[in-house]
């Protein structure tokens, strides 16, 4: 078997068993993450579970957020496990309509770069998916509190891993300012260039960029945002 050959069977391999390897890297946190969860407010952690559109795509579309807001209950609970946690995440991302109404999901973000990068690429298959720089979030809505975030950085800190598995072609930031868990590289703050490539420095094959949280209050609007961030990814499609 030559090598080439090789690397196209475990390619295929793997975007087969993406979902079950996504269970395992959560499988090897969970107990820990379940027993130091007390008192913290927490919620269940974001798990992902992705369909065939998305094993199979051509081009692979993550766009990643801030945080949930109360998502699948009170963590130290214990009463989900992580089957019903992941398929929460299948269901709300490839089912409920109902999400449309919110601006991280309607056509301020999410829905809008469906449509657009889909056009730029006629010939390919291409899939998108969700995801948050915070996996785990308060129950409640905002910004996870100081324990939380600690309980997620030791116990659950599995962005990158997850990220590998994912192994996205273009990644969408719509952050603001939150630290994205990844070693990268952005060359001016988000106020003086508020559309921004990032150098993913462990993935220098995937186009990244970051931008203004949909929610943002921003002096003068967003209006040439979304725009702006095509033109980039536009600007990159050689890579594909």
């Amino acid at each position: 078997m030559s090598m080439h050959y090789g690397r196209i069977i475990n390619e295929k391999y793997e975007r087969i068993n993406i979902n079950a390897r996504l269970k395992k890297l959560y499988q090897s946190k969970w107990d820990e993450l379940i027993l130091n969860a007390k008192d913290t407010d927490a919620t269940y952690p974001l798990l992902i579970k992705v369909d065939d559109s998305y094993k199979n795509a051509d081009i692979r579309v993550m766009i990643v957020g801030q945080e949930t807001d109360g998502w699948c209950g009170v963590l130290e609970d214990g009463e989900k496990d992580i089957d019903s946690v992941q398929e929460s995440y299948f269901n709300y991302l490839y089912k409920n309509k109902e999400k449309y109404r919110r601006p991280f999901w309607n056509r301020k973000n999410f829905r809008y770069f469906e449509e657009e990068i889909s056009k730029m690429f006629p010939d390919k298959k291409v899939a998108f998916i969700w995801n948050n720089v915070s996996k785990i979030g308060k129950n409640s809505s905002g910004k996870p509190t100081k324990k939380i975030e600690e309980l997620e950085k030791n116990y659950f800190d599995i962005f990158e891993e997850e990220f590998a598995l994912l192994n996205p072609s273009i990644v969408i930031f719509t952050t603001g300012n939150r630290t994205i868990p990844l070693i990268h590289k952005i060359k001016k703050s988000l106020k003086e260039e508020p559309v921004s490539k990032v150098l993913l420095k462990r993935y220098p094959s995937i186009v990244a960029v970051r931008t203004y949280h949909p929610n943002a209050q921003i002096k003068g609007g967003k209006k040439r945002f979304k725009e702006d961030i095509i033109d980039l990814i536009k600007s990159k499609t050689d890579y594909f």
